[in-house]
């Protein structure tokens, strides 16, 4: 199973592909392809194409008893839930007009 996933241009957030071109920060409402299905490689395209969301790129994600999905990989790990250190929380658009990199 795989998520689409890239940085939001003008703010650097991360974003998810929730489907019809929305895009939004929970990695929970992404929609979720078949590892082999065809329309990824459309997607990225298409969205490259918008300049919109930048860094495109499909991940690897698992879904677990409860429904929650998952990815393996560190990088989307921290990237989807914030710094690894302390009790800093992700920080969210909707607490400044911008996102720190």
């Amino acid at each position: 199973m795989k998520v689409i996933t890239g940085n939001e241009l003008l703010s650097g957030a991360v974003v998810y592909f929730y489907g019809e071109d929305r895009w939004g920060m929970d990695l929970q409402q992404a929609q979720i392809f078949d590892d082999k299905a065809p329309e990824v490689d459309e997607l990225l395209a298409a969205a490259a194409k918008k300049d919109k969301v930048v860094s495109l790129e499909a991940i690897p994600v698992e879904k677990h008893d409860n429904q929650l999905v998952q990815t393996n990989r560190l990088r989307e790990q921290i990237r989807a839930n914030g710094p690894t250190v302390g009790t800093y929380g992700r920080q969210h658009l909707s607490e400044a007009d911008y996102v720190s990199l």
